[in-house]
């Protein structure tokens, strides 16, 4: 290697991205890469220059980094490369193209190489780990909370255990306990997805088959990450662990949440999924979407936003429909957020997904019954009746699929303000649904106790990528001569102009005017001003959980002191 290689600037730009440049040639069959930290740089050339089989190398800390060889040929490039530090160690994961995948696209994650030595090592170090019972298995969950002594503890005995048993491992512990801390404590190979902010599902359908991802920007994506039938057994009983919940083959279906939140389902053994155990792992958002996020990614206009905060606030009823992933959940939140702080909110999940400001708030979860024990389980139904006798304000149902259908529209039928979401892709579908078994809610009472059902679509623009949009709000308008569910489109979805146009047509407001004793006038200023904070908010880039609940939180204190500062700014 010459002086100048040698000598050459560590800096990223988009010229040079190495220290040292090297023959692949001399290399048989991978390729070590070694990247410097970095700070703030989202993409980076790395492989762009790849020509005549030459590539790039780099030392930092006396760690090596792998990219298998193959993704480095000729037909390959890095698209975008990020670093994440995870248990003190600097990994990376890339989006490369690749031709020998249908999309052309895998997403790669680069952690630290281990040779055979250190493979050894390491499964000798976790079983002495295991065998001393030094890994206190009900301590595990603890770590995702925020509880970091165990983790401490657990790293010292690596270091108890390699000075015992005189190991010659300093140049490798660090990443030896990367490895142990990944795979004891945490979800092993599919650990660094879950902290990778845009990624927003992680799903295996099955050993030998690459993990696929949900990226916000490339879409689904599949991964380096290959799990053999004994691994991905494995795993998906620890995540089962981890969620608190049991599975097994007499059991083999499980719906729970992770400890960050995240919603995962888990299938078992080849009982029910031929090729295997299976998960897929909706990831939950430590900083979650806003109204203000929803605005700025055009799912709904600040017009739309306001108009649906006026009715959340008045205490309107609200079914949000949609298909798989189109955002429902997502925008319930959002909705949720806006009602008035000092109202009392109930809340009712099979898994939890709702996520809210409140502090008068009670979330309630339903329980799987155990193995012979139907008596010991607590359904939907059995919280919806519990809850009423908290007298709440407003009951949130995550979603509507059984029998507590029933109860939840009476429950709004008497007064209480209610949300929830339930599957259909289309209104007409959602009704055809409600009145149909196992809901069987009469159509007499949908027409007495609903006031609106949001419509949210997940669907490929011009350009061939997947966006949500509300694209319909129908507002309950009684019963027909021909004994259907009447409403009228407040608002809908124009595909030309990107945006929902307001019609004119209501019947929300009406009622909301003689609740209230509200004229037009009034209605449509409140909903203004409403308007106005939204749209400050968004120019403003105010868009982070916390940030604007203070300011809506600010808005129900004294709203005419906060509309008149923010016209002065």
């Amino acid at each position: 290697m010459n002086k100048e290689a040698e000598n050459r600037s560590s800096g990223y730009n988009d010229n040079t991205t190495i220290n040292r440049l090297i023959d692949i040639d001399k290399i048989a069959s991978r390729l070590t890469t070694v990247f410097s930290k970095y700070k703030g740089i989202k993409t980076l050339s790395l492989l762009k220059n790849i020509n005549n089989n030459k590539g790039y190398y780099r030392m930092v800390n006396n760690e090596n980094y792998v990219v298998d060889y193959n993704y480095l040929r000729p037909r390959y490039s890095i698209v975008s490369i990020q670093h994440i530090e995870l248990f003190n160690t600097t990994i990376y994961t890339a989006i490369v193209n690749d031709d020998t995948v249908k999309g052309g696209k895998r997403y790669v994650v680069i952690e630290p190489t281990l040779t055979a030595k250190d493979l050894k090592n390491l499964e000798f170090i976790k079983q002495v780990l295991l065998d001393e019972l030094i890994i206190d298995i009900s301590k595990v969950r603890n770590l995702s909370e925020g509880k970091e002594d165990e983790l401490d503890e657990l790293l010292l005995e690596v270091n108890k255990i390699a000075q015992r048993y005189d190991m010659k491992i300093n140049r490798s512990l660090n990443k030896l306990k990367y490895y142990i801390v990944r795979d004891l404590l945490y979800l092993g190979k599919i650990e660094p997805l879950m902290h990778d902010h845009m990624i927003e599902e992680v799903n295996c359908d099955g050993p030998n088959i690459p993990v696929y991802i949900w990226h916000r920007e490339y879409e689904s994506l599949p991964t380096n990450i290959v799990f053999t039938e004994k691994e991905l057994d494995s795993l998906v009983i620890k995540m089962a662990y981890l969620a608190g919940k049991h599975i097994s083959l007499s059991l083999p279906i499980l719906d729970a949440s992770l400890n960050d939140g995240s919603r995962v389902n888990i299938t078992f053994g080849k009982e029910i999924t031929r090729k295997g155990s299976t998960f897929t792992i909706r990831r939950f958002r430590a900083d979650p979407i806003t109204i203000i996020d929803l605005i700025q990614f055009k799912t709904m206009t600040s017009q739309l936003c306001a108009y649906l905060w006026y009715c959340a606030e008045k205490g309107m009823t609200m079914l949000i429909a949609g298909g798989t992933a189109s955002g429902k959940t997502v925008l319930l939140n959002a909705i949720a957020s806006l009602i008035p702080p000092n109202n009392k909110i109930v809340s009712i999940e099979d898994t939890a997904e709702i996520n809210l400001p409140h502090e008068n708030w009670i979330q309630s979860v339903s329980r799987q019954s155990f193995i012979g024990q139907s008596s010991n389980e607590i359904t939907l139904f059995d919280l919806l009746r519990a809850a009423l006798r908290q007298r709440p304000d407003i009951i949130i149902v995550g979603e509507t699929r059984g029998r507590e259908a029933y109860t939840l529209f009476q429950a709004m039928a008497t007064g209480h303000g209610g949300l929830s979401t339930i599957h259909g892709d289309s209104v007409d579908a959602v009704i055809s649904r409600l009145v149909s078994p196992p809901m069987n809610v009469p159509l007499q009472l949908i027409a007495s106790s609903l006031d609106m059902i949001i419509l949210q679509m997940i669907f490929k623009n011009k350009e061939g990528r997947s966006i949500r949009r509300v694209t319909q709000i129908a507002e309950i308008n009684g019963i027909n001569d021909d004994n259907s569910l009447g409403y009228v489109d407040s608002f809908v979805y124009d595909a030309n102009t990107d945006e929902q146009i307001y019609t004119g047509k209501n019947v929300v407001l009406d009622k909301i005017a003689k609740r209230f004793g509200l004229d037009e006038k009034t209605i449509n200023n409140n909903i203004m001003i409403r308007r106005y904070i939204l749209d400050w908010l968004a120019m403003k880039g105010i868009r982070r959980f916390n940030e604007v609940n203070k300011y809506i939180s600010e808005f129900y204190t004294n709203p005419r002191i906060l509309y008149e500062r923010l016209m002065i700014s």
